[in-house]
């Protein structure tokens, strides 16, 4: 059914007595905010009053300018006695003013499943719900706010909107919104956020009832500084080098990454953060082989004089024979109990116990040579079996 009222008409020769009844002025209510939002301004007389009747509006003219009541009976409009007008009937109205006039009808709205129900002077939901206590902005309507009051009442079913809160540092606004994301949160809470401020979750990101969104305020520019990143050095092993030999395949080169930080409010107390960071130039790790190839030792340069020598005597004296033999007191090998010192000298490589005999015993011959033949230097006690 319509919504729109149809004004009462006066029959032809009847009293011009007024037959205005008490009306009930809504003060705050949907009638008094049309009413300012066109009244008070004032235009050419040829323009009229605008006279809304139930969301029915017309331009009323009168002779002289006049008050709300010359606008009614002009316009044929009589009020039943729960009827609301604004201004009031005895108010001066000029040219370009507004006059609304709202006639008492039922509005029930079920709440989560509370009925909330009264007489509302307004055309709309949208004028009718203040007038129940209710906050359009804070429920979610089975009808759109347009939707006109017919008169025979209007029954609505409403969710009260999920409940939101924004902390701007520590400081708690809770509210009731439909909003579908963050921004829109923060519209309903009426929070502005600053150019560098940090909001999470981000300003496009939808919400869900008991959403908190986290506002970290900026205080300062952001600062933005280039930072070297160290490179990495790989070593690898190749047994194709010389023990501890290194050779450079890579060169390491640090990168480079731009950090922002600014100052920023945390539990109400300034500390530098961190905003950001972008990495400019990828470091390059560089890469270092090791030689882990062991060097053979020279070839024993034996025999000689030597060779005739009664070398069996010798290893019989110094180590029973035994070319694996080890000095109980530590530091003499092999058959002729070499020292790592004289074995080296010689070309030896490794410890002359782990050489096999027929080495240890060219390599004693070359020990001999090296020495011109003064067996006394090497061997004191054994060495005297090498002329038997």
């Amino acid at each position: 059914m319509s919504g729109t009222r149809t004004p009462r008409r006066r029959r032809a020769g009847a009293s011009r007595e007024r037959r205005l009844k008490p009306a009930i002025l809504i003060a705050g209510g949907a009638a008094l905010a049309l009413v300012a939002v066109g009244g008070g301004t004032a235009y050419a007389m040829d323009d009229g009053v605008t006279l809304d009747t139930d969301g029915d509006q017309q331009s009323v003219r009168t002779l002289g300018g006049g008050t709300v009541q010359d606008v009614l009976d002009a316009a044929d409009v009589t009020l039943d006695e729960d009827d609301a007008v604004a201004p009031s009937p005895d108010t001066e109205v000029a040219s370009g003013d507004h006059v609304v006039v709202r006639s008492q009808r039922d509005l029930t709205v079920e709440l989560d499943g509370r009925e909330i129900s009264g007489g509302v002077h307004a055309a709309t939901l949208e004028e009718g719900l203040p007038q129940l206590g209710l906050d359009l902005e804070g429920v979610d309507m089975s009808e759109d706010p347009d939707t006109e009051i017919p008169e025979d009442g209007l029954a609505v079913t409403a969710e009260q909107a999920p409940r939101m809160a924004v902390m701007y540092d520590t400081v708690r606004t809770e509210v009731r919104t439909t909003g579908e994301t963050v921004q829109e949160v923060l519209d309903a809470a009426e929070v502005q956020v600053g150019e560098h401020d940090i909001v999470r979750p981000g300003l496009d990101e939808a919400v869900s009832p008991d959403t908190v969104v986290d506002i970290t305020p900026v205080l300062d520019e952001p600062v933005v500084e280039e930072v070297p990143i160290e490179a990495e050095e790989e070593e690898e092993e190749d047994p194709d080098l010389p023990e501890g030999e290194r050779e450079v395949v890579t060169e390491a080169e640090d990168g480079v990454k731009e950090v922002t930080t600014a100052t920023i409010l945390h539990h109400g107390q300034e500390r530098e953060y961190e905003l950001d960071e972008e990495v400019v130039t990828e470091p390059v790790d560089g890469l270092v082989k090791i030689g882990t190839q062991e060097e053979e030792g020279t070839p024993p340069e034996g025999g000689g004089d030597a060779a005739d020598l009664n070398w069996a005597g010798l290893a019989d004296c110094e180590s029973d024979g035994d070319p694996n033999a080890v000095n109980s007191a530590g530091g003499y090998y092999g058959l002729y109990q070499f020292s790592e010192e004289s074995w080296q000298s010689v070309g030896g490589t490794g410890l002359p116990s782990d050489a096999d005999a027929d080495e240890q015993t060219q390599r004693a011959q070359q020990l001999y040579n090296d020495v011109d033949g003064d067996w006394q230097s090497q061997w004191p006690t054994c060495g005297v079996h090498l002329h038997e």
